[in-house]
């Protein structure tokens, strides 16, 4: 990537980096490496804690921090139960590498997380289906006028539409994102204290 005159001219201005800065910089692209390379499904968790390892070898313990603090921030609280298990191993794979590390501390925050994350496909799976129950009874009866009325009615497009569409559903999801995400990103915050 070619920098502008104008980030030519800031840079000179700074002065090169030092040995130190460049390490720093080499170090954190060989990580941003080896993480995207494990997101990709290219590297097991064992290879990731080997290049890691190698990395922390050459470099000190602060890269094994880096990296779990980088897997903390890639957690969502809706994300696919595969990527959560991926950075979940990680985090705690990583963990053992620490001389003083706190694998159950970590443990139980991550479990927390997961019994979160559960929890919250439940409420938002049951109160759709009781919403939609709701709906359902409404449009069969609309449907059987329309039927004798000689129009047709759609009536499973119908329900998904107007269950989301509504304001009950709309004022649940709203409520329970809101609370979920407040728990959610306390958790986080216990997570980067522990790293």
């Amino acid at each position: 990537m070619e920098l502008s005159p104008r980030a030519k001219e800031r840079l000179a201005r700074i002065g090169a980096l030092s040995q130190e800065e460049k390490e720093t910089m080499r170090q954190s692209n060989e990580l941003d490496s080896a993480l995207s390379q494990y997101f990709k499904g290219e590297l097991s968790s064992e290879d990731l804690w080997k290049r890691l390892k190698t990395l922390k070898d050459r470099s000190g313990d602060p890269i094994v921090k880096e990296a779990q603090a980088k897997l903390v921030d890639t957690l969502r609280l809706q994300m696919a139960q595969p990527d959560f298990d991926q950075r979940r191993t990680a985090i705690l794979a990583l963990e053992t590498m620490k001389r003083e590390g706190k694998y159950s501390s970590l443990d139980l925050i991550l479990n927390s997380i997961e019994a979160l994350r559960q929890k919250y496909t439940q409420q938002k799976e049951r109160t759709y289906q009781q919403l939609k129950s709701a709906v359902e009874r409404q449009l069969q009866a609309v449907a059987q006028q329309a039927i004798t009325q000689g129009l047709k009615l759609d009536v499973e497009s119908s329900i998904e539409a107007n269950v989301k569409n509504s304001p009950q559903w709309k004022q649940f999801i709203s409520q329970l994102d809101s609370s979920s995400q407040q728990m959610f990103d306390s958790y986080i915050a216990k997570l980067r204290e522990l790293i």
